[in-house]
């Protein structure tokens, strides 16, 4: 494909009630796509079967201000961004486009995100994956103090300082140290991978599972700090986050702990048939993903679906268990 000249794909799932505020970000978050300093771009939005006609209509008034950028998918079921992004990904790869950026419909992307990561594409001809660090902000597109955040997104900033993980294995890295590494709207991957390796039917971590499976499967995984996003995290008001649509903190961590096990299970079946690990490589490579699963879980004061992975590492064996868990220091909280 050509990913120096080829019409790269935004890719956007679209849910909105009643709630107007969604417009707004909506708006804000098309405008920087629109600011896009390479504007060899198209836009696919899917809208996943959203409960308010307004808001479809005004997908179609978009659409016909701007009918040779934007492309509307409405759906007739609701099924979650993962099968939306699916949906776009097979837009794209039917259509030629070499680059998918995945963009959420609150989230702003840098207006040189696209420019910034054609070049890395192009300089890089191995690299498949591209994603960015990010900022919070609120609903007023503040800026939000790292002093708000849950632990899970102060972990995932973490891992961006001093070594983010990259290269080809990255999903080793990824599963076994940083945990969650990069957010779906800072993340650009080569069509062909995507379309190969589609996000499972999963409202919860469908996006970390992918990313496991896109670095197992052979994509070589690049970071670039020059082009943040701005992932919204709403402080005040009531949104559609996947937490609540899983019925709470702790039903978002149930499911987010499963997910994520499938992911990196699925990435070791993949990375073994490919001959990038041993066997015997493999239950090594589970004992440390359930710990640092539970290290993660435990940060966010889920202390029994911390100590559930504790108990998945020691079934595989307990020796080695306990010896990672000495090594780094994870006694002060799992129980062996």
């Amino acid at each position: 494909m050509d990913y120096k000249n080829g019409i790269a794909t935004f890719i956007m799932p679209h849910w909105r009630d009643e709630n107007d505020i969604s417009k707004k970000y909506l708006d804000e978050t098309l405008e920087n796509i629109f600011y896009q300093t390479d504007p060899n771009w198209q836009l696919v939005i899917i809208d996943d079967l959203s409960p308010c006609k307004e808001a479809r209509d005004y997908l179609d008034e978009v659409k016909t201000k701007h009918p040779d950028r934007i492309h509307i998918v409405k759906k007739d079921t609701n099924n979650g961004p993962g099968y939306c992004r699916n949906l776009g990904i097979k837009w794209a790869y039917q259509h030629g486009s070499p680059i998918v950026l995945f963009n959420d419909a609150d989230d702003i992307s840098d207006v040189r995100r696209l420019e910034v990561a054609r070049r890395i594409f192009v300089q890089d001809t191995e690299a498949s994956v591209i994603y960015s660090t990010f900022k919070v902000i609120d609903e007023d597109s503040n800026i939000v103090p790292m002093s708000n955040l849950t632990q899970s997104i102060v972990e995932i900033l973490e891992g961006h300082q001093g070594h983010p993980p990259q290269g080809r294995n990255a999903w080793i890295d990824i599963g076994t140290e940083k945990g969650y590494t990069n957010l779906t709207s800072a993340t650009v991957v080569k069509t062909d991978l995507a379309y190969k390796y589609p996000f499972p039917p999963e409202k919860v971590s469908e996006d970390s599972n992918a990313w496991m499976r896109y670095s197992a499967g052979g994509g070589k995984f690049v970071y670039s700090g020059e082009i943040p996003t701005l992932y919204r995290i709403p402080q005040h008001t009531a949104g559609s986050s996947s937490r609540s649509r899983e019925g709470g903190k702790h039903g978002f961590y149930i499911a987010k702990a499963r997910v994520d096990t499938d992911g990196f299970t699925r990435a070791c079946e993949i990375a073994l048939t490919n001959g990038k690990i041993e066997l015997e490589q493999r239950d090594d490579l589970l004992i440390r993903f359930y710990l640092k699963l539970g290290e993660t879980l435990y940060r966010e004061n889920e202390h029994d679906l911390a100590q559930e992975q504790v108990e998945k590492a020691k079934l595989l064996d307990k020796e080695i268990t306990k010896k990672i868990i000495t090594e780094k220091k994870f006694d002060s909280w799992a129980k062996l």
